[in-house]
């Protein structure tokens, strides 16, 4: 199978720049532990690649704002997008003052960003872990009710141990279920997340091996 390069520079450049990061994983170091020249030029490009990142995030803020400040003019969901607006900026102007008092007047560090993840983020995120474990619960029970294997009893039963040993009273009271709680979070569950993970990771490099090769050209060749 022949590969087409329309844009042999742009494709040529990509190419070079992730050889030279790949060997410079291999070989940037020599025997005494200091770094190679593959090793500077990797450590270089890869500083280049986060500061582009952190553009490409305020990219994405400004973007964010745009298109919820052309909601607000179209009157499409304006409460929502304007709840959205000001907690982004309240968010910016929060952060701003913090570095400030860190990095200039030597206060201790980030104590407002750090309420606002505490009293805001955190609360935020333990519902929407609760509204998954509702999600689950459904999940399972019209599981139950469409397909009665051993498989789906398995799952069942896994979530109902997980709910009951959730409540503090019973898993002290009732050791066994403590044990097998232990014993569900340490094997099954960590063996599939190292799953997860491998498979991650094959996918990555196999985007990177065709990136390499040309066969995809994200970077607009």
């Amino acid at each position: 199978m022949k590969t087409r390069l329309r844009a042999p520079l742009p494709v040529a450049i990509a190419i070079g720049f992730g050889l030279v990061v790949l060997l410079g994983y291999f070989f940037g170091e020599n025997a005494d532990g200091q770094l190679t020249t593959l090793g500077i030029l990797r450590d270089y490009f890869l500083q280049g690649a986060v500061v582009v990142g952190g553009v490409a995030l305020l990219v994405g803020v400004f973007n964010l704002a745009s298109v919820h400040a052309q909601k607000i003019k179209r009157g499409e969901g304006a409460v929502y997008s304007f709840i959205t607006l000001l907690a982004l900026a309240l968010t910016l102007l929060v952060g701003f003052y913090d570095l400030t008092m860190t990095y200039i007047q030597g206060a201790p560090g980030l104590y407002w960003t750090r309420w606002i993840f505490e009293n805001i983020q955190l609360p935020v995120e333990t519902s929407l872990m609760a509204v998954l474990l509702v999600s689950l619960t459904f999940a399972a029970t019209r599981l139950l009710s469409r397909r009665l294997d051993l498989m789906s009893g398995v799952f069942v039963a896994f979530v109902l141990v997980l709910l009951i040993t959730a409540i503090p009273v019973i898993s002290t009271r009732v050791g066994l279920l403590a044990e097998v709680r232990e014993w569900i979070l340490s094997v099954p569950a960590v063996g599939g997340a190292r799953g997860i993970l491998l498979g991650v990771a094959l996918g990555i490099v196999a985007t990177g091996i065709r990136i390499l090769t040309g066969a995809d050209r994200p970077y607009g060749g």
